[in-house]
């Protein structure tokens, strides 16, 4: 009885390694305006829609140079917040605040 797959001459051979890919994007050149955006207070939504990046690819960045809480606080009772409205990052006095203050002050 004879099988009916038989491997191809070419797999006992072993291929040569590809060379790694090149970075698609030069990080080195774009963390100044992160930086300068996220001191700003942008969020990620709105740093990644200004610079013309994928929101997911900007957050894996930041999440791998460990830079997703960058906004400093005061006291431990402040949150990190992202506004429900503008999408702005902002330092909460508490956890029950998802308006920044500017949109707080707008709507009130």
């Amino acid at each position: 009885m004879e099988y009916a797959h038989k491997p191809a001459q070419s797999a006992q051979t072993s291929p040569t390694p590809r060379p790694p890919r090149p970075p698609r994007l030069d990080w080195a050149a774009i963390a100044p305006a992160i930086a300068q955006l996220r001191r700003q207070g942008c969020s990620n939504r709105e740093t990644a829609r200004r610079l013309g990046l994928n929101i997911k690819t900007l957050e894996a960045h930041l999440r791998r140079h460990r830079l997703r809480n960058a906004l400093p606080m005061d006291r431990p009772d402040q949150v990190r917040r992202t506004c429900l409205n503008c999408d702005t990052a902002f330092v909460a006095d508490g956890r029950f605040l998802r308006l920044c203050p500017d949109c707080r002050a707008m709507f009130s």
